[in-house]
């Protein structure tokens, strides 16, 4: 009797994205009651108790079948499994590197199982091909998750068996041979697969780390070029970037004081900015760039955004919960827009790390104006303050209520009333506050007014940086 044919197809399930396809107990289950059929369907040769086709065949040699004819049909194998890589792992489709490696290592990799299968050589003794180790490296470059690396050798893993136990099928008759035939082609695959992907999950971690590391390195002298003003190529830029230049950005810069550090302070920089873009409706993802353990730069992207509801940061600090400080720029465009929003943010940073009073967990260049540019020479900026503010720029409380009544009745517009609603006084008591401002002053409030209002603002923004030390304080101290 002629030898039954090898099947010549795998037998792919339907493709299902994302998910395994593998089910070994049902599919041995099914077999092994195919096997079953087909013993009743043959006839026996003498009528006694000897089969047709294999008869008395043992495992080893039924095995060795299989081997061999798998080995007859290698590339064919081989393209059946790619098909069904490319087919059910959605990050595979359509990428051509990765198909490449794909193709190359298939069917060596195919054949190598088959030598695990006939005992030629060891399981420990095999190490990932050359493709199989570039496929890895390509996964980790593209930010593929490794999830999808397991997924690839699971399927692989399944392919094989599934084709050698249709083979095992049509070449043994006995029950017992195809059961034991089927849990060594099981066994061994899977030890095989599972050493392999193991080996190849430490050379995707690898490389992952690897390669960020070197794009780090990159996008960290493409950033300092753009900031330093240097000359660049927009494509290039944008590519080790990542991230689009030709449009609005915010800058942002946060960081942390020593006694906050939490315990992976960068990660929690990197997830204070994403959080910040989230609550502020941000669809793009920010850029980030590590400045040292202690700070972060960052870019928010606006698209063609011009503009942000400024009112966003007072409802965000109110329950901001990031271990993290932060300044923020305005909205800018482009190259130029890039620098300088990094550069308003760096401004507003400047003035909470002067300040001498609390300031918000986020501080926005718009709100303390020009205050930012008189952080550079505070021993300057406070005794113009002292010129400017007489009494009123003393470092005690009774000063600091007045300076408080002064600055709000400035942003209200000279309004008695509007005042005494913001402070939760009467009007008569804002009115007596603001007569005796102006006693101190030596003139009214109205004259030389905006003058009054940038004194005014570095003192509620830097404090005792700018006022001059209180006589009582400094000789108890």
């Amino acid at each position: 009797m002629a030898e039954p044919q090898p099947s010549q197809s795998l037998g792919r399930a339907p493709a299902r994205r994302g998910c395994p396809s593998t089910n070994l107990g049902a599919w041995r289950s099914v077999f092994l009651s195919h096997v079953r059929e087909m013993s009743l369907r043959m006839k026996r040769a003498d009528g006694v108790g000897e089969w047709v086709a294999y008869s008395g065949i043992g495992v080893h040699e039924v095995i060795l079948a299989i081997t061999r004819a798998a080995d007859r049909s290698l590339l064919e194998i081989a393209d059946e499994i790619v098909a069904r890589l490319t087919s059910e792992i959605a990050e595979f489709t359509a990428d051509e590197p990765i198909v490449e490696q794909l193709n190359a290592g298939a069917a060596h990799n195919f054949a190598i199982t088959m030598r695990i299968l006939r005992h030629e050589i060891e399981i420990d003794q095999v190490d990932p091909s050359e493709p199989a180790n570039e496929l890895a490296r390509l996964l980790a470059q593209r930010e593929i998750p490794i999830t999808a690396l397991e997924h690839a050798y699971r399927l692989y893993q399944d392919s094989v068996v599934r084709w050698c136990l249709r083979e095992l099928a049509v070449r043994s008759a006995d029950a017992a041979v195809t059961a034991q035939a089927a849990l060594e082609i099981t066994t061994l695959v899977s030890a095989h697969v599972n050493l392999i992907a193991q080996n190849l999950l430490t050379t995707y971690e690898a490389e992952r780390d690897a390669w960020r590391l070197r794009r780090s390195a990159s996008r960290s002298a493409r950033i300092k070029d753009i900031l330093g003003n240097q000359a660049i190529d927009i494509g290039s830029a944008e590519a080790a970037l990542g991230y689009r230049l030709n449009q609005y950005h915010i800058g942002v810069i946060v960081w942390t004081v020593r006694s906050e550090r939490p315990d992976d302070e960068l990660s929690h920089h990197e997830g204070a900015v994403i959080a910040l873009a989230g609550h502020l409706g941000i669809s793009g993802h920010p850029l980030f760039e590590p400045r040292d353990e202690h700070t972060g730069w960052a870019w928010l992207p606006l698209g063609q955004q011009d503009n942000l509801d400024l009112e966003k940061f007072a409802s965000i600090t109110a329950n901001w919960d990031q271990p993290v400080s932060v300044a923020v720029g305005t909205p800018q465009k482009g190259v130029a827009g890039f620098v300088r929003t990094h550069s308003q943010a760096n401004q507003a940073r400047t003035v909470a790390q002067a300040s001498r009073v609390p300031t918000p967990r986020i501080i926005s260049i718009a709100d303390i104006g020009a205050v930012a540019l008189m952080c550079s020479d505070l021993s300057a900026t406070r005794a113009w303050v002292a010129d400017v503010l007489g009494p009123l720029a003393a470092d005690d409380p009774a000063a600091e209520d007045l300076r408080t009544t002064l600055r709000e009745f400035l942003r209200a517009g000279g309004s008695y009333a509007a005042t005494a609603t913001e402070l939760h006084m009467h009007r008569n008591s804002v009115v007596y506050r603001i007569h005796k401002i102006e006693d101190q002053l030596g003139r009214n409030v109205r004259e030389r007014r905006l003058e009054l209002e940038n004194a005014l603002e570095l003192c509620f923004w830097l404090g005792g940086a700018v006022l001059a030390p209180d006589p009582d304080k400094a000789g108890t101290s």
